[in-house]
């Protein structure tokens, strides 16, 4: 089967011609309606939007300045913070440094506003390696260590609860830790409404902020917005097999910004293999469900929506489920406050569970199609759950796979479409398509041998970078 990156290149851009798709916006609704229709001119079967409630998050105006209130320092609320009142709040600032518990003890935040440095994890080449069950680096070109920094992950963002839990009246994360200039980050995206309202500082004003909290200076601190929930959609579409037994296709169609790797490039692999299977003179023995899912920037509820309302139903008659995300160029800081792409794909994981039967085939196949720089990582190396939007159906007993990267742009308006990784769209698409025939006549007991989670086992435990400190989820 040959795929043509050009033409996954203007699905991406259609998408990316809708804007800000975030849970809820206009620009995300205009997004599933787009789906649906694809769905529908391909030709898949009881196509529908299954609702998915969020919370509808928009910030309308942000605004921080030091002592003259005409001075502005850029910054950017954070993801499901409160909102001040409408005139904002002028006060006193401290500083907790990395916000350790001694931090705090020394000084009283209670209505002054909390400035914070913000530390980031990181993407460990050889922790994925000694996870991995296959690599495929033909050039050897992974390198040992670190890749870069994980700025998705903040293990240091308790120092916002502990703000809110000590009364304070706002927050500021600096990003100091950042490879790029800009306040633009789109973090945390756990869908969890929170109190106090808070800002991120770029990396180039972090100084700046620092010194002023430390000596005293006033803040004058506005952030305002909308809220309310809402219902998204999980975007579904089927073609029927010859028999009642199906492989899932997943991939979520919201993003944090206007962004083409995360996750339009992944829908364009969708849309590309519901087109290859549709038009194609070889049926398959089972049939393909295909879902582009809502929430992922809610804490990745959408599939989790979708494991609970068709378990007992179409759930159990699913046999493998395969998520792809990211197919991104890999990109570092460049000395002058932006990104430099390498020329190289980002280094990708194949999530996936000790399945033999589903193992040996994607080794081969990715071998086959060359996608280099590809580690098969053992689906539960970081926990309860792999890191990535499918996460639900490894975890609800269905053999699966995750393609995914995790470059440093994905969290900012930096992911626009040269950062698509063009020349692997079709592979990526190959590799699925070859994968789906070959599994497709593996009987559903020899798929599911060797899995972590069986099907009837008790949920499993949230992962720990969607969840609240114990003390404010009752709150």
């Amino acid at each position: 089967m040959t795929f043509s990156a050009a033409s996954m290149l203007e699905e991406i851009e259609r998408i990316v011609s809708f804007g800000i798709r975030r849970p809820g916006y206009e620009e995300g609704l205009k997004t599933e309606q787009f789906m649906l229709e694809r769905f529908n001119e391909i030709g898949l079967s009881d196509t529908r939007l299954e609702p998915v409630p969020v919370n509808y998050w928009r910030p309308t105006m942000t605004r921080l300045a030091i002592g003259d209130p005409t001075a502005d320092i850029p910054s950017f609320a954070v993801p499901y913070t409160g909102w001040t009142v409408a005139e904002g709040a002028r006060s006193g600032a401290v500083y907790v440094g990395f916000g350790s518990d001694e931090a705090f003890d020394a000084v009283d935040v209670s209505c002054k506003i909390v400035v914070a440095d913000m530390q980031f994890g990181e993407l460990n080449a050889s922790h994925l390696k000694g996870g991995s069950m296959f690599i495929h680096d033909p050039d050897d070109t992974i390198p040992e260590g670190t890749l870069h920094c994980a700025n998705w992950l903040i293990p240091n963002f308790s120092a916002y609860y502990e703000s809110w839990k000590r009364g304070a009246s706002g927050f500021i994360g600096l990003l100091g830790e950042m490879p790029v200039d800009g306040c633009e980050l789109y973090v945390p995206y756990d869908g969890f409404l929170k109190k106090t309202p808070a800002v991120w500082v770029g990396r180039e004003y972090a100084e700046a902020v620092r010194s002023a909290a430390t000596s005293g200076k006033s803040f004058q601190f506005t952030s305002k917005g909308e809220g309310s929930t809402v219902d998204s959609h999980n975007v579904v579409g089927i073609l029927p097999g010859r028999t009642d037994e199906y492989i899932l296709l997943t991939c979520h169609h919201d993003a944090p910004f206007a962004s083409a790797v995360e996750d339009a490039s992944g829908l364009s692999v969708l849309l590309a293999l519901a087109e290859a299977f549709a038009r194609s003179t070889e049926p398959l023995e089972r049939g393909l469900v295909f879902l582009a899912s809502s929430g992922h920037f809610h804490g990745g509820i959408g599939c989790r929506e979708f494991v609970a309302k068709h378990r007992g139903g179409l759930l159990e008659k699913i046999v493998a489920a395969i998520g792809v995300e990211h197919i991104g160029e890999e990109a570092q800081g460049d000395g002058s406050g932006g990104y430099a792409k390498t020329g190289q794909a980002e280094t990708r994981a194949l999530f996936v569970d000790k399945t033999p039967e589903l193992l040996l085939v994607l080794e081969e196949e990715v071998k086959r199609v060359n996608l280099s720089r590809t580690l098969g990582v053992d689906a539960y190396l970081f926990g309860s759950e792999p890191p990535c939007d499918s996460a639900p159906f490894f975890t609800a007993g269905i053999p699966s796979v995750c393609h995914i990267s995790g470059p440093l742009y994905l969290f900012d308006p930096h992911d626009t479409i040269d950062m698509v990784r063009q020349e692997d769209l079709p592979k990526v698409a190959e590799l699925f398509y070859r994968v789906i025939r070959r599994i497709d006549t593996i009987p559903a007991v020899a798929l599911a041998k060797g899995k972590t989670r069986k099907r009837n086992d008790p949920p499993a435990d949230p992962p720990p970078w969607f969840l609240p400190p114990e003390f404010f989820l009752g709150d």
